[in-house]
């Protein structure tokens, strides 16, 4: 199996119930993109991402209003089936208002009807602000985890535990990073479509960190063997994507998604934690100042990190993929929209799609155009 085919078949594994153990180590799963993987790591733990299974919330259902993002039901679906009981934890966090949700639902069904079978979780709070006040809360809540995280594993996690994970996630981000100026925006062409970058740093959200980056290292010296993919190059922003759907339905119209800066993709590589004195600090400033998500930041920061990734990915259009109860990300949109004239770069908005039915006749419809004469179709929409 090449390596590119071992990182897809880990990618779709993720679907299935979560193993107790990857490579022979415990594994505790999380939500969100708050989380840091560090601590879990430095506790011996392996960190594994829960996804959503587009298509799969009938067990939450019941418990859930037609409000709430339908990614958040069906992560809480996935935890109610089971699909994490054999993991030693599990962290949620309050990265989004879907990831909130998620766990203000679960607390309450958890105490009206107890259920044994869940492993243990906490919940970690982080504030995105750039203020001294919020610096010391989130430092109490990283605390907070990291004790936590010690008792599962049945011991305390040192600051040089968290140092040598830290080690470890950074070699990760700067695979992530090589991934991206490599095999997406190389200068002969990509070499890997959307779907399958998209899957090959989502490997990394549940796999070993030291199995994925020996991976992504033999893909990289395989990089000349790839086939180079043609097509109008597609950047997207808005929603985050826990699958490759929007992405195959891109590029099944004859494009090539080059760039994300949504955090199961490119982001991911980003915020590096380096060598700190004060470990816990540096973690808490990684994460919470870390690539500007639309929930908990500016959309003067998110429009100025669209430009830069796009023109970093040498992208041609750049598309905004919103779902409904996601409220966060359309904010962002008119700035987004100026700044990337500024750049040169046309912005088309897409209608807000239902989670995991997004490949459909009329988004089809209204996509070719789009993809086949991006300038024209962008000036054509309304501001």
């Amino acid at each position: 199996m090449s390596a590119l085919q071992h990182l897809l078949s880990t990618y779709q594994a993720r679907l299935e119930a979560v193993p107790a153990q990857v490579d022979g180590r415990p594994v505790v799963v999380h939500t969100g993109a708050d989380v840091p993987r560090e601590v879990l790591g430095a506790a011996g733990f392996v960190p594994f991402r829960l996804s959503g299974r587009p298509g799969s919330t009938g067990t939450a259902d019941p418990y859930c209003g037609p409000g709430i993002d339908r990614v958040a039901v069906s992560r809480l679906a996935r935890l109610l089936d089971g699909d994490a009981d054999a993991a030693a934890g599990l962290v949620l966090s309050a990265d989004n208002e879907g990831s909130v949700r998620l766990f203000l639902y679960l607390r309450e069904i958890l105490r009206l009807e107890p259920r044994d079978h869940l492993p243990p979780l906490t919940f970690l709070d982080l504030l995105h602000l750039r203020q001294r006040s919020s610096a010391v809360y989130n430092r109490t809540r990283l605390d907070a985890l990291i004790e936590d995280v010690g008792q599962w594993a049945g011991r305390p996690v040192s600051d040089a535990d968290l140092r040598a994970a830290a080690a470890t996630q950074d070699q990760v981000r700067t695979l992530i990073r090589a991934v991206g100026t490599q095999l997406r925006s190389a200068p002969g062409g990509p070499r890997l479509t959307g779907a399958q970058a998209l899957a090959v740093i989502g490997a990394s959200f549940v796999s070993a960190p030291e199995r994925w980056c020996s991976t992504v290292t033999d893909l990289l010296q395989e990089a000349a063997a790839l086939p180079v993919h043609e097509g109008t190059r597609v950047f997207l922003t808005g929603c985050d994507h826990d699958h490759t759907r929007v992405y195959d339905l891109v590029e099944s119209l004859g494009a090539i998604v080059v760039g994300e800066d949504h955090d199961w993709g490119a982001p991911a590589g980003e915020g590096s934690v380096g060598t700190a004195y004060d470990i816990r600090s540096a973690l808490v400033r990684t994460r919470a100042q870390g690539a500007p998500a639309s929930a908990g930041n500016s959309a003067a920061a998110r429009a100025a990190q669209t430009v830069r990734m796009a023109l970093a990915s040498g992208a041609d259009l750049v598309i905004a993929w919103t779902r409904p109860c996601d409220d966060a990300p359309p904010w962002d949109v008119p700035l987004q929209r100026f700044a990337l004239q500024d750049a040169g770069i046309p912005l088309v908005v897409v209608p807000a799609q239902p989670y995991g039915s997004e490949d459909n006749h009329q988004m089809r419809t209204f996509l070719e155009p789009v993809l086949r004469d991006p300038q024209r179709t962008a000036v054509a929409q309304p501001r």
